[in-house]
């Protein structure tokens, strides 16, 4: 059985609504991805990715891969755009989307890669295997549960990054940043991890986490997040 990571799920949520990664977690299938990693354990080969590292999922059915991440955070992204689209977090099984689009035949899809916010270790099984696997094993329904849930989890997303100011982006993702393991947490430049997620200028974000610094709402120490308590709705 997979080890299930404990997240700092705190009061600093002040609207009363859960945030959209601890929902994440909190409702994440994990029978159905413990399911998945047991049947393709057998044949999957191992992957290590250092902070920073980017890896590909494929171009075509010879050399896709999907990914069973075991342990870090990893960036799911655009090939073309390079924008941050959602953040994964072990265990996880990544790559279904791209998967998909090579076996659909799809003339052509926006083609993604991971891009690793910690140091990450996981196994890849080539999509071919995959496919082969999941029919003689009857593996679409926990396909299905892992797929539905992560569009739950984009839509909620999507309230909190989508349509509203720059502050309210930077307080979300500070609250995710700080749900995280510490562990994980001391790996990652909380400009960076903002940044890469929002688009913002440096100098925005910079003046945003100054002030919540200033306030005595954060506290931040070569790069990395270090303490938050209750954070404002409002800048």
């Amino acid at each position: 059985m997979m080890k299930i990571m404990k997240f700092n799920i705190i009061e600093n949520n002040n609207d009363n609504i859960l945030h959209s990664f601890l929902f994440s977690q909190q409702t994440k299938p994990y029978a159905a991805i413990d399911g998945l990693f047991s049947a393709f354990m057998p044949i999957s080969k191992p992957l290590r990715l250092e902070a920073g590292a980017e890896f590909p999922l494929g171009t075509s059915k010879e050399n896709a891969e999907l990914v069973l991440l075991e342990d870090g955070i990893c960036s799911f992204c655009h090939g073309e755009s390079q924008i941050h689209i959602t953040t994964i977090f072990a265990p996880s099984v990544v790559g279904l989307v791209d998967g998909y689009a090579l076996t659909c035949e799809a003339p052509s899809w926006p083609q993604h890669y991971l891009l690793a916010e910690t140091r990450c270790l996981g196994r890849t099984v080539s999509v071919m295997d995959f496919i082969r696997v999941a029919n003689e094993q009857s593996l679409w329904h926990d396909v299905a549960q892992i797929l539905a849930h992560r569009l739950v989890f984009m839509s909620a997303r999507g309230k909190e990054m989508i349509g509203v100011d720059s502050y309210i982006k930077v307080r979300a993702l500070l609250i995710e940043a700080w749900a995280y393991p510490e562990a994980y947490r001391s790996q990652i430049s909380i400009m960076s991890f903002i940044q890469r997620r929002t688009g913002l200028s440096r100098s925005r974000i910079l003046k945003i986490l100054s002030e919540l610094k200033k306030g005595g709402y954060i506290d931040i120490e070569t790069g990395r997040l270090i303490y938050v308590r209750k954070l404002p709705l409002a800048y």
